[in-house]
């Protein structure tokens, strides 16, 4: 294993002296904690109920959502169907002949999806059910969205066409007590891999997106993260998080949801595959109670591997062999908040672009830049908080939900800089950032162009929808509501 020099200056920097965390900091580590621990189905379902305003959350109200922020999602990767050692590069799909999509979909005030281009022009409402829907997905060739929808008997997976208003959406998948909380399109755009409840912890269906045939359990566990290989016949999946219970393996997606054990998985969420499938990603577990960040090499079956502190949560460039990653600060840490850093698999060398602490980052389609969240230091912001959950409790009734700072860094100049501070929503901050890992696999906030970010943030006491220029750094309304994502075309 290698001690690595840093090399190459953060691009953005901060005050090399040691500084206690803020309590933003605190609170924000808190809630990746909480997300570790597991949680219970009714959690879940109850949380679609929950209509996201601006308004004091109570503290009965805060056990309800922890619920649903310990419904880890869960991340898979692709490579051909041989052994990881005598894995070779898979192509990346070429999406079917069509033209440019360039849309947003929405969740608005009535829980109901809309999308729209990213003008604001041709806005069309998606449903108009008695279902209220939680994070919509495009597919990857731009055509269907898929949602999370529930009411009172329970919740369901639902795909639907852009160009039509369901009034009355037939599920692919419904269950008034196992309901499902994430999902994540195959590269091929045929099936829905999600994440529902059970009374092993959390289970993985399939389900077919042109409603051919029943949702299956592809395997069990909790949490589970995966990603899909790019022929969309295997996931790399990591169930268990780290110890004994755990796992780390290539499984068929047509077959029986076990694979050969790759490793003995160490503390991180979402692995990862490489752009051409030729390097593997994830976290390794050493001597006594130390994690390594492993980069596996399946043509060679060599590896690069460097020590890191607390979590590390991590991404691969879409476009070249380049490992983005971050890692706790310190030694006895439990979030993976902390300096940026990008590794080049080939030679394994490693170069810091940021010294904040970076609480989520984004490569953008082209694999040029990568748009990072940190959460502002001890007296920049208005939270300061001690940790426990009373104060979590109290932080979030006041709704002083943490203040974030929006960096986009250009691999290719090393270049970084600060477009503008913002608040983010409730569900953004302790939903979709504690897993961002994973989400960015399967919900995309940059502009097919990667000139652009859809993002939601809380404004003059109301849930909005901004396209942020990454050039200029100018934000403009799009529209009230809530998780915006892109097409990825």
């Amino acid at each position: 294993m290698n001690e690595y020099d840093p090399g190459n200056g953060p691009l953005v920097v901060m005050s090399d002296s040691p500084k206690r965390p803020s309590g933003c900091r605190i609170v924000f580590t808190l809630l990746v904690v909480l997300a570790l621990l597991g949680a219970s189905a009714s959690g879940a379902i109850w949380y679609f109920f929950l209509r996201e305003q601006p308004e004091p959350v109570e503290q009965d109200e805060l056990v309800a959502a922890t619920a649903v922020i310990n419904q880890e999602p869960t991340a898979a990767a692709a490579l051909p169907a041989t052994s990881a050692a005598a894995a070779t590069a898979v192509a990346l799909p070429t999406p079917p002949a069509a033209a440019d999509v360039n849309r947003i979909v929405f969740v608005n005030s009535d829980g109901q999806l809309v999308s729209l281009a990213p003008d604001g022009s041709n806005e069309r409402l998606l449903t108009d059910a008695q279902q209220r829907f939680q994070f919509p997905a495009w597919s990857p060739d731009g055509r269907l969205v898929a949602a999370v929808g529930a009411d009172r008997t329970g919740a369901g997976i639902f795909v639907l066409d852009d160009g039509e208003t369901e009034a009355a959406p037939e599920p692919l998948y419904a269950d008034p007590r196992n309901g499902p909380f994430y999902l994540y399109w195959s590269p091929d755009s045929n099936q829905v891999s999600f994440l529902a409840s059970h009374p092993d912890g959390m289970a993985l269906h399939l389900v077919q997106a042109d409603g051919s045939a029943d949702s299956r359990v592809l395997t069990t566990g909790g949490p589970l993260y995966w990603q899909w290989t790019a022929d969309s016949r295997q996931m790399f999946v990591h169930s268990g998080f780290a110890g004994a219970d755990s796992r780390l393996e290539l499984i068929a997606a047509d077959g029986d949801g076990t694979g050969d054990s790759l490793a003995s998985p160490g503390f991180f969420q979402a692995p990862g595959i490489s752009a051409d499938g030729r390097y593997l990603a994830f976290a390794e577990e050493a001597a006594g109670t130390n994690s390594r960040l492993v980069v596996r090499d399946t043509q060679s079956d060599t590896e690069v591997q460097q020590r890191h502190a607390g979590i590390v949560a991590l991404a691969w460039s879409p476009t070249a062999n380049q490992l983005a990653y971050t890692s706790g600060s310190e030694p006895d840490s439990r979030s993976f908040v902390g300096p940026l850093r990008l590794m080049d698999a080939a030679s394994g060398e490693v170069s810091l672009l940021s010294q904040e602490p970076i609480v989520a980052f984004f490569w953008s389609p082209n694999g040029r830049y990568l748009a990072a969240v940190s959460i502002l230091g001890r007296g920049e912001g208005d939270i300061n908080v001690q940790g426990g959950k009373t104060a979590v409790g109290k932080h979030l009734y006041q709704q002083n939900l943490p203040r974030l700072r929006l960096l986009v860094y250009d691999v290719t100049t090393d270049e970084g800089r600060l477009l503008f501070e913002f608040v983010p929503t409730f569900t953004f901050a302790t939903q979709f950032l504690p897993f961002f890992d994973q989400y960015a696999l399967s919900h995309q906030i940059w502009s097919p162009q990667s000139d652009a970010l859809v993002l939601p943030m809380v404004e003059d006491g109301r849930n909005q929808i901004f396209i942020v220029n990454i050039t200029t750094g100018q934000k403009q309304f799009l529209a009230e509501g809530l998780m915006p994502f892109w097409s990825p075309r």
